[in-house]
């Protein structure tokens, strides 16, 4: 079995790791297995587990990964990206590849953000609140945009933005971990891969490895 480690820049990533992505991924002979950047300190000195992706810690994060596994990806989301040298994920993609010009490294940025994913499938969404209102904002915005992976126009309208208000049409809170996953899993990774074509090419990367 090929072990690829994935890092992951916090809880939401982890879970949907754990819960979508590692079981998808042992049909084809490879453990994926999810690491939240390490404990880091804000501008206040608090410490934090994940968050605050930036070269300088990815650098060091990989470079800790790629002694003990086979192959190292990343699960970053570019909108939360700091001190980003480019606003091309590809080429930020390319960038960190270079920090180490190892094969055992491939690099992943999900434009924009994990929520993304989640409007693979807004019918879902009909069903869920047994009624229409989310499904029709959620087609809306999707019309718009045509393409799920450019839902991005600013920080108050990022995909989780986006989906805090749609749930509020339902007096409900979206919550990043509990909502992000479960929705993700009730989906199906066939969908989203259907639906979000990078994240699609990156799912197949990995696939090949075997």
């Amino acid at each position: 079995m090929i072990r690829v480690a994935l890092s992951v820049e916090g809880l939401t990533e982890n879970e949907f790791c754990k819960k979508v992505l590692t079981p998808f991924f042992r049909g084809y002979n490879i453990e994926m297995t999810p690491i939240i950047v390490t404990t880091s300190k804000d501008k206040c000195g608090r410490k934090h587990k994940g968050g605050c992706i930036n070269l300088h810690r990815i650098e060091s994060e990989i470079q800790k990964l790629l002694p003990s596994f086979d192959y190292v990806s990343t699960f970053y989301d570019f909108y939360g990206f700091n001190d980003r040298p480019t606003d091309d994920v590809d080429k930020l993609e390319e960038i960190m590849f270079e920090l180490f010009n190892d094969i055992k490294f491939i690099p992943y940025i999900q434009k924009y953000e994990f929520e993304t994913l989640l409007f693979s499938k807004p019918v879902y969404y009909k069903e869920y609140f047994k009624d229409d209102k989310v499904f029709q904002a959620m087609q809306k915005i999707i019309d718009e945009f045509l393409d799920i992976e450019l839902i991005n126009d600013s920080p108050q309208t990022a995909p989780h933005k986006r989906l805090e208000e749609l749930f509020k049409l339902q007096n409900e809170r979206y919550d990043k971990v509990f909502h992000g996953e479960g929705i993700a899993c009730d989906i199906g990774i066939e969908t989203i891969r259907a639906n979000a074509k990078r994240f699609n090419r990156w799912v197949e990367k990995i696939i090949n490895l075997t």
